[in-house]
């Protein structure tokens, strides 16, 4: 029989006995790719291929080949024996025998081959690779090298540049895998030699060639874990090349998240669900370089923190809510902004934290008693370190009190860290195994419980309660300050806290000065020194420090432009606010910076612009007040455009998904050239999200809209008027920002003398949404909704009307959403109708309240409303958005401000209903709207639209200030004194306008009561108690009125 079937048969049968041999890959390759020893004596691990140890299993193959070896063989067979027989000795272990067997041959493909040159071209790549291994093994790591690429490039050469040289023997992934797959390992071999030898640049494009020629290898489950530390081992020289300055972070982001995500889906396939104490290090590991990764390449968009979180949650399954997965799980969450599950997160990580604690400490005492020295060699990698534990108590509190203003919770995550601090001095005192928690940690501690401390106080409505959260809140930040004094953190709550709880202008100065110092770039720190100038009126220092600070931001460059472009008048000139026009060219126009520093930026000119007004006057501000209404679209427009999108991970990661699922079947169609099956599943895409956001929005309006609905007409039974129904589904929940359709009842028109000029008041025009009986635009459906508003014409009133808070500022919700009158009773906040009918004949005003429409209208157009009040996800986009809301009434408030004080009433009614239009909640827009109602003697209508404000903001001070005022003008002095002293008492303690009117009522109390029967006073007026309050009311008012800042210290403490 010829030597060539006896040699194919020999081979089959070794590979039949290989495949049979069970062995551990992951404890083969354990340290695969790890770098051990320092300097010159630092060698990089590279595993050999695995052997058989007991060489009886292939002993028989071995006698067989010796047969074959007396045959009388061809050059073709004799260089197939002779391959055979070294894969043989290969496979045994005996490598100086292997190496002899293939010293005759040569190495380069033969192209004369006719028995097989298929099978000649795969035992020529195990030829080389036996033979580049026993090079690296005699230490020739340059042979080998040559070895592996000349193998390489021999039998891609010979297959097609484009032919996959990699394939598996096994088809399953259930079946154990092959010792030596050859193609494989030169590959593999190739790139790690390359590495050892110190090519970092060769190695690491060859170690990427390898990783991206097997990610398309079936079964996917082939060489899974030498692929882990392979594409470990390439993160992390791509690490240290960033670190070390060889690599760009942002030309490398990209490939480095992508690496991550391929780590994970290499993990999956690895590991598998965990059993009991099992401990998955790898994925420990990936979860580890991944949070330092993400930070390294500055990957903080939405976006990048969104596949950093994904990463997270899969590594959750493989560890089964191991503490560390959970500790960058929540790190990953804060960075998308999704706060609530964060929160989550961290109680969960504590919960399971305190389980592995009370081992601790059962085992500390033991361990210190047995010599232990290191945490780690007692309870091994897998338990949390106690640095670790209070880093994360630290987040906890910041969470809480920046992002969530949750005081009480942030202060639960403080005594936890020093509960545990206590535990470990007490246990480890001499710190044998437990390393001393650091100064800086303490530090940390002590800012965010003062910080907590800060934010009950300012919360706070009992003076001893407040001055208690005070007191704590400064020692806790002092101490801070004295452990950490190179901390931005820590001066600028100190200075916060003495600027808000205290008033101290020159304490709170140097400290804003300090944490300016220790950061220029932070825009916050620059505001408050801003505001502290305006505190001691000097407004010219206040705008050169805003000028200043706004130039370190990255959205300087922005605003440049916009005060650069042409104006609406055809002219081309910059804004006089900020100083010389010159300075606008300083910085060109580059790429902005984030939503939150775009948003201290704003707030900053915003500042600017109250302190020019202080300087130049209200015709001044008002002309730079469209640079600030173009800034405001630069910074929000993102948070604007998300419209109903709630920002949660859940929803993203459900976008991503489809998203995902969507790119791959339009590059299905668009590889069939199907462009119109592309554009009907994208539009049938996108309408059926908009299909299911809208049904979860009607659900939502619609339970409104049975818990706030009236009694209908009876127009209602045969669906003509369906209010409840479609008025609630066909509102839009989002607030339109600069246009505004339909009809809105004006404010009256006030000439610039502010004499009341008549006016009748206007009629309602209903915009309905058309409804089937109307769609055709049929007389009758116009008749009966003509009839349903005129069946009311006259209010009934209530014998006694109920106290009831109700919103008349929903009315302005949306333009079309002044539904009439029906016929129900009226609510007013008065103790008799009769008592406000000789109060209001005698004022001027009318039951039914001027234009406003009055109470009827009000409570009646409750359900009709778009608000709808109910507490949102915490996240970073649903902040933004209410911040959005505000900021845009502000700006339009402050325009009212300055018309009111330019005696431009109209424009300033109108600017009042943008601000409305903007944040139908606003309580400084309904507390603007009841003032000008006040200045125009419309006692009514200003009382209704006070008491919304301070029903949706008990602590509003202006809002309760003018409130009491309005009480007093209707003759309920007691009513304002009692209001006015609970102001004081609470939140209007530092407010001078509270204790000026305090002081004029208790002043005006005297007098009545000094005032004898013949009309003149007592003499001893002066002794009196009230005088003497009202005195000292009067002299505290103007001592605050002289620290008063320009803007609010408030607005740096934006709550959630």
């Amino acid at each position: 029989m010829a030597p060539f079937p006896h040699i194919i048969s020999s081979e089959a049968r070794l590979e039949e006995q290989l495949l049979a041999v069970t062995w551990d890959s992951q404890a083969h390759w354990e340290s695969e790719g790890e770098y051990r020893g320092v300097g010159e004596s630092r060698q990089l691990q590279i595993s050999y291929p695995m052997h058989i140890s007991d060489d009886s299993a292939i002993s028989s193959i071995a006698s067989e080949m010796a047969q074959v070896a007396k045959q009388a063989m061809t050059s073709e067979e004799e260089y197939q024996f002779k391959v055979v027989l070294a894969k043989v000795y290969f496979y045994g272990g005996k490598f100086d025998q292997c190496r002899g067997a293939l010293d005759s041959l040569a190495t380069t493909l033969g192209s004369d081959d006719v028995l097989s040159p298929a099978y000649t071209k795969q035992l020529y790549m195990s030829q080389m690779v036996m033979l580049g291994i026993y090079a690296e093994m005699q230490g020739n790591l340059i042979l080998a090298q040559e070895m592996y690429e000349k193998a390489i490039l021999e039998f891609r050469n010979s297959l097609g540049s484009q032919s996959v040289i990699v394939v598996p023997r096994n088809s399953s992934p259930s079946n154990q895998e092959e010792l030596v797959n050859w193609p494989e390992e030169a590959l593999y071999r190739r790139a790690m030699v390359l590495l050892a030898l110190g090519d970092m640049t060769g190695g690491l494009r060859e170690l990427a060639s390898y990783i991206r020629q097997m990610d398309g290898v079936t079964p996917a489950t082939f060489r899974s874990f030498r692929r882990v530390r392979a594409n470990r081992l390439y993160m992390q020289i791509v690490r240290d090349s960033i670190k070390s300055g060889k690599l760009s972070a942002l030309e490398v982001r990209s490939s480095v998240m992508n690496s991550h995500r391929r780590q994970m889906a290499l993990l999956k396939v690895t590991y598998s669900f965990p059993r009991a104490n099992e401990a998955h290090g790898e994925v420990l590991y990936e979860v580890d370089s991944a949070a330092k990764d993400w930070e390294l390449v500055l990957a903080h968009s939405r976006a990048d923190s969104l596949r950093l979180v994904e990463v997270m949650y899969e590594s959750m399954y493989l560890t089964y809510n191991s503490p560390r997965v959970l500790r960058h799980l929540a790190d990953a969450l804060i960075m998308f902004g999704d706060y609530h599950e964060a929160g989550l997160a961290l109680n969960t990580y504590i919960t399971l934290v305190e389980r592995q604690l009370e081992a601790v400490r059962k085992a500390i005492g033991a361990a210190i008693d047995d010599g232990a020295t290191d945490y780690g060699s007692v309870f091994g990698p897998n338990f949390e370190s106690v640095s670790d534990i209070l880093q994360a108590a630290i987040t906890g509190a910041r969470l809480n009190v920046a992002y969530l203003s949750n005081a009480h919770e942030c202060m639960s995550f403080v005594h936890f860290a020093y509960d545990l601090i206590s535990d470990v001095e007490q246990r480890d005192p001499g710190n044998v195994i437990m390393p001393a928690v650091p100064v800086t940690i303490r530090a940390q501690l002590a800012l965010w419980k003062g910080a907590a401390h800060g934010l009950l106080a300012q919360m706070s409505r009992e003076p001893d309660n407040r001055a208690d959260h005070h007191t704590a809140a400064l020692q806790l930040l002092q101490q801070a300050v004295e452990q950490s004094p190179r901390s931005f953190d820590t001066h600028y709550q100190l200075a916060l806290e003495l600027a808000i709880g205290a008033r101290d202008i020159l304490a709170a100065t140097t400290s804003a000065k300090q944490a300016v110092a220790l950061d220029s770039k932070r825009v916050e720190a620059w505001h408050l020194l801003a505001l502290l100038s305006t505190s001691r009126k000097d407004y010219t220092k206040a705008q050169q420090i805003c000028d200043v600070g706004l130039k370190q931001s990255e959205w300087w460059g922005v605003y440049c432009a916009i005060r650069q472009s042409p104006t609406g008048d055809g002219s081309d000139h910059t804004s006089s606010i900020g100083g010389d026009a010159s300075v606008d060219a300083e910085t060109p126009a580059g790429p902005a910076g984030s939503t939150e520093s775009g948003i201290a930026f704003f707030e900053l000119a915003m500042t600017q612009m109250a302190i020019e007004r202080q300087l130049q006057g209200y015709e001044a501000s008002l002309k730079a007040q469209s640079h600030l209404f173009a800034l405001f679209g630069c910074i929000y427009g993102s948070a604007i455009a998300s419209g109903d999108e709630l920002g949660d991970i859940s929803s993203a990661m459900e976008a991503s998904h489809i998203g995902t699922e969507m790119a791959t079947t339009l590059s299905h169609l668009r590889a069939g050239g199907n462009a119109g099956g592309v554009r009907q599943l994208a539009a049938s895409q996108a309408s059926g999200r908009r299909s299911l956001a809208r049904s979860l929005a009607r659900s939502v309006f619609s339970k409104h809209g049975r818990q706030h609905s009236v009694n209908l007409p009876s127009e209602e039974a045969d669906g003509s008027l369906a209010l409840q129904g479609s008025a609630a589904r066909e509102h839009p929940s989002h607030t339109r920002y600069f246009s505004h359709s339909g009809t809105r009842p004006p404010l009256p028109v006030v000439a610039a003398n502010t004499d009341v000029v008549d006016a009748a008041e206007p009629s309602v025009q209903v915009s309905l949404p058309a409804s089937e009986g109307a769609k055709d635009g049929s007389a009758d459906g116009t008749r009966k909704i003509e009839k349903s508003v005129s069946g009311s014409s006259t209010p009934k009133r209530a014998e006694q009307p109920k106290r009831q808070r109700s919103m008349p500022h929903l009315r302005q919700a949306s333009g079309d959403s002044m539904m009439p009158s029906p016929d129900i009773p009226t609510e007013a906040y008065f103790d008799t109708l009769g008592q406000l009918s000789e109060q209001g004949d005698g004022a001027g005003l009318s039951p039914s309240g001027g234009s406003s429409g009055g109470r009827t209208n009000t409570v009646a157009n409750l359900h009709s409303a778009s608000g709808v009040y109910y507490t949102p996800v915490p996240t970073r986009l649903a902040h933004q958005r209410k911040l959005a809301k505000r900021a845009l009434c502000a700006m339009w408030l402050t325009t009212a401000a300055s018309f009111v004080a330019l005696q431009r009433m109209d424009e300033a009614s109108n600017a009042i209903a943008e601000a409305l239009a903007a944040w139908p909640e606003s309580p400084e827009a309904l507390t603007m709207r009841g003032q000008l109602y006040m200045a125009q003697k419309q006692y009514l209508p200003a009382l209704n639209e006070l008491h919304a404000a301070v029903s949706l903001e008990s602590s509003n001070i202006r809002a309760s200030v003018s409130l009491a005022r309005v009480e007093h003008l209707l003759g309920r002095r007691d009513v304002a004194l009692g209001l006015l002293k609970n102001i004081t008492r609470a939140h209007g303690w530092s407010d001078p306008e509270a204790w000026y009117w305090l002081g004029r009522l208790e002043r005006e109390l005297a007098l009545e009561q000094a005032r004898l029967s013949n009309g003149h006073l007592r003499e001893d007026v002066g002794a009196m108690p009230m005088t003497k309050r009202a005195l000292e009311y009067t002299t505290y008012a103007l001592d605050l009125e002289m620290s008063q800042p320009a803007r609010s210290f408030a607005v740096l403490r934006q709550k959630w």
